[in-house]
């Protein structure tokens, strides 16, 4: 999760350019029989598909999530692997690779919120609308067999004590509750460093 703001701010520059489909960007998807295909792709969260041209000057058409094994979009969100959550068909999602343990492998769901602009009346002027703003939300994310389930404030001691086991010290700190469901971060900074199966990789 060291790359959060990174990938925040790729997002928010790439949503907030694209919002009338010009904004497409050099990439592949693969299918879900393995094909490569090349050309110039457009995404955005929520959306449960990509808008994909050949070139710039081709009509773009829509890939359905179904359709999609993994996006690759370099310099905005390198790579995407379609996921399922809780082991619904009609809940797919792209998910952003986290970290990987020895267990299991975690990924972020990836959520876009726009708020619009509120009234601004200042004293004595005429009523206007203050600028709206957009709000990218990573939402943790943990593989479990063949589908996905959120890792939550509920949940996160069990399964981090779990995905975590090959670094003791570090489950030992979670259970003692000396790190929050908030510094997620924290515990995969600390698990990148300490972690004898992360330097094997």
């Amino acid at each position: 999760m060291h790359k959060t703001y990174l990938v925040l701010l790729s997002l928010l520059l790439f949503t907030s350019a694209k919002a009338q489909f010009t904004f497409f960007r050099p990439g592949s998807y693969y299918t879900p029989a393995g094909e490569k295909v090349t050309g110039l792709l457009y995404w955005t969260p929520n959306k449960n598909h990509i808008l994909f041209k050949k070139d710039q000057d081709a009509h773009y058409e829509k890939i359905k999530i179904d359709d999609l094994k993994a996006v690759v979009i370099p310099g905005v969100v390198d790579s995407l692997v379609v996921l399922t959550e809780d082991d619904k068909d009609d809940k797919k999602y792209f998910g952003k690779f986290m970290s990987a343990t020895p267990v299991t492998t975690f990924y972020y769901k990836i959520r876009e919120n726009t708020y619009s602009g509120m009234p601004n009346a200042p004293l004595g002027g005429a009523v206007g609308m203050s600028p709206g703003h957009t709000e990218i939300k990573l939402i943790p994310m943990y593989l479990d067999g063949t589908t996905t389930h959120e890792l939550t404030k509920k949940n996160y001691i069990d399964v981090l004590s779990k995905a975590l086991a090959d670094d003791a010290g570090l489950v030992q700190k979670i259970q003692n509750n000396e790190f929050k469901f908030k510094e997620l971060n924290a515990i995969f900074d600390e698990y990148s460093q300490e972690s004898t199966y992360l330097k094997k990789k």
